[in-house]
């Protein structure tokens, strides 16, 4: 009996260091996994830094983006500086798309929106934005139309207190070093009035110059044909997607533009119009079209 008893204790306690090997086995292998782990996250960091510092050294070039939403307008600046900044936005979420495409996921703020009309195709993308991103500042020509969109991008926009502006004239915004925003609301040039008046926003940076005119007719270059106001640019986003309602000889000739981007999708209306597109040929501007070729891009250094 004191045999077996004696075996019966060796047996309990060999049990008791085999559980005891085990815990240690699964200790140390969690300690290893852990030290692994910090490690990993600790390399993500460094090699994040190591990226935002060169990012941050290295000159940062403009970016202007033309997204492809279809009939409709809707265009993204990079500024070297970092600003951000949205023209328009399309009819529907295909300029959140373009956004989510050309910004860094983390970056959730929005320096500027510009808004050229209160047209579906141009304002209906825009609540969404408002809703997904902070908008610091609006900018926008008030007029006596009713847009439920716009209505709706305003209450976002007073939710989150984004600073709005009414361009009742003209207006700058300089955004660093020979970089700078200009704006114009045909109102200011006793334009008559018409729905597809627009803001004229013309941007000049790193010695490349942009000008988006919205859905402006005849009207309203014309008018800027007489004025003081500098529309002279590299590119030039056609006016009303390349409409024979706008687009003209004379206006082209002076802006002294390069190229020529039209924003367009499937459309009824005969946008663009062959008359522009030979105009802009026989004017010797090299032609760029979303429906075509999808986003535009430009990159200057």
């Amino acid at each position: 009996m004191a045999v077996f008893f004696l075996c019966l204790l060796n047996h309990n306690h060999m049990s008791k260091l085999s559980i005891s090997s085990v815990e240690l086995i699964r200790f140390r292998r969690r300690r290893r996994a852990r030290i692994l782990f910090v490690l990993l996250i600790s390399t993500l960091l460094i090699v994040f830094y190591l990226w935002l510092a060169g990012r941050l050294a290295s000159p940062q070039p403009l970016e202007v983006i033309f997204c492809d939403v279809g009939q409709g307008d809707a265009a993204l600046i990079k500024t070297p500086f970092g600003q951000i900044i949205v023209i328009d936005g399309g009819p529907d979420g295909s300029a959140l798309k373009c956004l989510g495409e050309n910004i860094p996921f983390w970056r959730r703020q929005i320096d500027f929106v510009i808004l050229s009309h209160y047209h579906d195709d141009h304002v209906s993308g825009l609540p969404e934005l408002a809703r997904r991103y902070q908008i610091n500042n609006f900018i926008y020509a008030p007029d006596d139309y009713y847009s439920a969109p716009r209505v709706e991008l305003i209450k976002y926009l007073n939710r989150k207190k984004g600073r709005i502006t009414e361009l009742l004239a003209r207006g700058a915004i300089d955004l660093g070093k020979d970089c700078r925003l200009e704006f114009l609301n045909p109102v200011s040039l006793l334009v008559s009035k018409n729905g597809n008046n627009s803001v004229v926003t013309r941007l000049q940076c790193l010695e490349t110059a942009f000008l988006f005119s919205g859905d402006n007719e005849v009207g309203v270059e014309n008018s800027l044909l007489a004025s003081n106001f500098d529309f002279s640019a590299d590119v030039f986003k056609a006016s009303h997607h390349g409409s024979k309602t706008s687009n003209t000889k004379e206006f082209l000739l002076a802006g002294g533009f390069t190229e020529l981007v039209i924003s367009v999708g499937s459309n009824k209306f005969g946008h663009p119009s062959p008359e522009v597109l030979e105009r802009a040929q026989d004017l010797g501007l090299k032609i760029r079209r979303t429906d075509q070729e999808g986003t535009v891009k430009f990159i200057s250094y």
